[in-house]
């Protein structure tokens, strides 16, 4: 039996994952964006003519992260994920520096922890119905009073790569264009100073979520929770909450909020403060 081989996706194949990967329009939607904008392209294994696995890499200004990486179960154990990847991360010398994986798929675990790339975070994924009004209060209430305004690329470019780096260990300017064009997205000021961000979106979204301190953050996620009922009318919210941010956690259970899944966010050290970050989704934390 010959071994799969590894080549850059085309349309049809994307397509393909697509239909079995994506839970919604929305996730759907920024597959596609990822796989066009990845810095190498993105790469699918085939047995013959059948597409058995794909990976997509996403380069942020310092940081390359690891999208997707999925293979078929049938056809792990084999080295296909190595593959993968190997042709995903570019030239030799080029870094492979954090992704969201799938405790499931040990290949690109192996992959990372051979590159000595610290898998350290657990990022739960969080779903259920949006708490009433009057249980929104009681968990926006607090010492803080915000001013919030739109978040503009113009106004907070800035302020928003510096926050970034600080609780995600990255500047990523482009998300943020991509984020701006496609979701509401708030800016968050205490006595005139930039302390927080936050992005609500028409599939019933949430994040990411910044906060310059841990102590605003059940308030910011009260706030993010209310505006995606105000702003789209929605009932029903998923987000994803690195394990360390326990204010949130705990939040999103009294709010009865479920845990649907479990990730595995690695990174070779420069993975910021998660304790004061909420992330989008699995393909663009």
């Amino acid at each position: 039996m010959s071994a799969p081989a590894v080549v850059q996706a085309n349309d049809e194949d994307l397509s393909y994952f697509a239909k079995r990967r994506c839970k919604d329009e929305h996730e759907r939607a920024l597959w596609f964006h990822l796989a066009e904008m990845a810095p190498h392209g993105a790469w699918v294994a085939k047995d013959v003519a059948t597409p058995i696995g794909i990976t997509i890499p996403h380069a942020m200004e310092d940081e390359w992260f690891l999208s997707e990486l999925f293979v078929e179960p049938g056809f792990r154990g084999q080295g296909v994920a190595r593959e993968l990847l190997s042709a995903a991360a570019g030239p030799p010398g080029e870094a492979t520096r954090s992704g969201m994986l799938d405790p499931k798929e040990t290949g690109g675990l192996a992959f990372f922890a051979e590159r000595g790339i610290a898998i350290h975070t657990p990022v739960v994924s969080i779903s259920g119905e949006i708490p009433r009004a009057e249980a929104l209060a009681r968990m926006a209430s607090g010492e803080h009073r915000f001013r919030t305004e739109k978040l503009a690329m113009e106004d907070h470019r800035t302020a928003l790569s510096a926050l970034d780096r600080e609780v995600r260990g990255c500047a990523r300017l482009l998300d943020h264009q991509y984020f701006l064009e496609n979701a509401h997205g708030v800016a968050f000021y205490l006595r005139d100073e930039f302390v927080a961000y936050a992005y609500v979106w028409p599939s019933g979204r949430i994040g990411p979520i910044g906060v310059l301190s841990a102590t605003y953050a059940v308030q910011v996620f009260a706030f993010a929770l209310a505006a995606l009922k105000r702003t789209y009318e929605a009932s029903w919210c998923t987000l994803l909450i690195p394990g360390t941010n326990v204010r949130a956690m705990r939040a999103a259970m009294r709010a009865n909020l479920k845990i649907d899944e479990i990730h595995l966010f690695a990174s070779d050290g420069s993975a910021g403060d998660l304790s004061r970050y909420i992330g989008l989704s699995r393909l663009l934390f």
